[in-house]
C-alpha cells in the first residue's frame, strides 16, 4: 500500500482507492488481507506511517506485517485493536524473541528463513502462530540485516530498495591483489531459491501454521504455478493421498517457473555449497533434453515500410532447424533455452512448435545451429501462462457457501436474508 513503507517500493502498488476495492473483493470471497509495512522506519517518518496504518485498517486490512520494532510498539500502544504480524525481515530466529513478540500482543510471527525444522519445532512451543518462508529467493545475509546494498550503492534492502548485489560477479583477491577465486564460482554470493514443498509434512508436525510464498514482483504464471503446486501438496497431505506422479507434476510446475536452482538446505540445518548458484543468477528452468543435430536454412527476408510511397526496407536474418532429444514433456509454445556446454554465454531461446512427449525428438526453429550436446531447458510454460491469464479474467473465481432465509408473512414485508457459512458476513433486504 503506497510506495514509502514496504519492501516492494518499486512495484505498482495500491492507492487508498484501489486498496479499498481490493479489500471488498477479497472479503466477499473469504480471503484475508495483510498489509506489509516491512521496512525500517526513520523517526521523522513515524507520523506518516502511523497514518497509513490507521487508514489501511479503516479501509479493510485484516492485519499489518511489520519489521520495525519501534513502529510495532507504537501500533500496539495507539491501536490495540489492530492485528499485528512480525515480518521475516525482523529476523526472529529463536524462542526468546517469539516469547517477547507474544508479550507485545503479536498474533503471528514470520520466522527467519535460516531455521531448521528442529529449531522451528522448539520455537513453536511458545504458543504463537508461526509463518515460515516457503518458496522464493534467498538472501546471502540473514533476513533483514543485510547492509551490503546500502553500503555499495546507497539503496537499502531494509528500506525496500535492494540492488541485489549478491547476484553480481565478484573476484576474491589477496593482499597482493592476486586473484584467488575458487574455480567455477563466478557468483560467490548467489544462493539458489528456497523450495520447501517436500518438507511440508515435517513443517506441519513442527508447528508451522502458514507458508509464505514469494510473488509480489513475479509474473502471473509464476504466481499461478507456485501457489497451485503448494496448494495441491497441502491438500494431498491432509487427504493422505500423494502419488509419485502427482509429486513429479508439482516439481515440474516449480522448475518451469523462474528459479535459480532450488534448495531446502536450511531446513536440514546446513548452509554450504549445496545451496549456492555459483554459475548463474538468472532463470534455470527445467532441463528437458539436449541438442542432437540441426542444419542452417536459407536466410529469411522480412519486408518493412512501403506505405504511402515510402521505400521498402528488407531485413535479412539467419535461421536454422535444431533437433532436440527430449526426455521430459514439452508443451506447444513453451519457451526453451538452448545453452552450449563449451561456451554457456552463447545461448539462445526458441519456442516449441508443438507438444513433445518424453523420449521423442523435437525440431525447433532458432537463430543458428547449436552444437550437439547443448543443454535444453523449459524456462517458461505456455500452459501456465495461459491458465494464469484465464484466471485473471474472472471477476470472482472463488465462491463461498451462503445460507438463505426467506421470511414471508401476511401484512409484513417480504424479507430475504443471506449469511456466509462462516458467519462473517450477512445481508438482509
Amino acid at each position: 500500500l503506497g510506495s514509502d513503507f514496504n519492501a516492494r517500493r518499486g512495484a505498482h502498488n495500491f492507492t487508498y482507492e484501489t486498496f479499498e476495492a481490493a479489500c471488498r473483493a477479497a472479503h466477499l470471497v473469504g480471503t484475508r488481507v495483510y498489509v506489509t509495512v516491512n521496512v525500517v522506519i526513520r523517526t521523522a517518518e513515524m507520523p506518516r506511517v502511523l497514518a497509513l496504518v490507521r487508514k489501511a485498517w479503516v479501509l479493510g486490512a485484516d492485519a499489518l506485517i511489520i519489521q520495525d520494532w519501534g513502529l510495532l510498539s507504537e501500533v500496539r500502544r495507539r491501536f490495540p485493536q489492530i492485528e499485528c504480524h512480525v515480518s521475516t525481515q525482523a529476523n526472529v530466529h529463536d524462542a526468546r524473541a517469539v516469547a517477547w513478540c507474544r508479550e507485545l500482543g503479536v498474533e503471528r510471527v514470520t520466522l527467519s528463513r535460516e531455521l531448521s525444522v528442529g529449531e522451528i519445532a522448539h520455537i513453536a512451543r511458545e504458543g504463537v502462530e508461526l509463518e515460515g518462508f516457503g518458496h522464493g529467493a534467498l538472501c546471502f545475509c540473514y533476513s533483514g540485516v543485510c547492509l551490503m546494498s546500502s553500503l555499495a550503492g546507497g539503496r537499502s534492502a531494509n528500506r525496500g530498495l535492494c540492488a541485489q548485489p549478491c547476484r553480481l560477479p565478484y573476484r576474491l583477491v589477496d593482499e597482493s591483489a592476486h586473484d584467488v577465486s575458487a574455480p567455477n564460482r563466478r557468483l560467490p554470493l548467489c544462493p539458489k531459491d528456497y523450495c520447501t514443498i517436500d518438507q511440508l509434512g515435517s513443517l506441519s508436525e513442527a508447528g508451522l501454521d502458514s507458508i509464505k510464498l514469494e510473488g509480489r514482483m513475479k509474473a502471473p504464471d509464476y504466481v499461478y504455478s507456485v501457489v497451485r503446486a503448494y496448494r495441491e501438496a497441502l491438500d494431498a497431505l491432509v487427504a493422505g493421498e500423494d502419488s509419485g506422479s502427482n509429486r513429479a507434476y508439482r516439481h515440474r510446475l516449480l522448475k518451469r517457473s523462474f528459479n535459480r536452482g532450488l534448495t531446502d538446505a536450511y531446513l536440514h540445518g546446513t548452509a554450504g555449497n549445496e545451496m549456492m548458484s555459483y554459475e548463474r543468477s538468472n532463470n534455470r528452468g527445467e532441463i528437458v533434453g539436449k541438442v542432437v543435430g540441426g542444419h542452417a536454412l536459407e536466410d529469411a527476408v522480412e519486408k518493412k515500410g512501403g506505405l504511402n510511397g515510402g521505400r521498402v526496407k528488407l531485413r535479412r536474418y539467419k535461421q536454422a532447424d535444431v533437433d532436440l532429444a527430449v526426455h521430459a514433456p514439452i508443451g506447444k509454445g513453451d519457451l526453451l533455452e538452448i545453452r552450449p556446454l563449451d561456451d554457456p554465454t552463447k545461448f539462445l531461446t526458441a519456442l516449441a512448435p508443438c507438444d513433445a512427449e518424453p523420449d521423442s525428438t523435437l525440431t525447433v526453429r532458432a537463430a543458428r545451429v547449436m552444437a550437439a550436446g547443448s543443454v535444453v531447458r523449459v524456462i517458461r510454460s505456455e500452459a501456465a501462462r495461459a491458465q494464469a491469464e484465464r484466471i485473471a479474467s474472472f471477476d470472482y473465481p472463488r465462491k463461498r457457501d451462503v445460507a438463505v432465509r426467506v421470511s414471508a408473512h401476511i401484512g409484513r414485508p417480504f424479507t430475504v436474508s443471506l449469511t456466509t457459512a462462516d458467519g462473517e458476513h450477512s445481508a438482509s433486504v
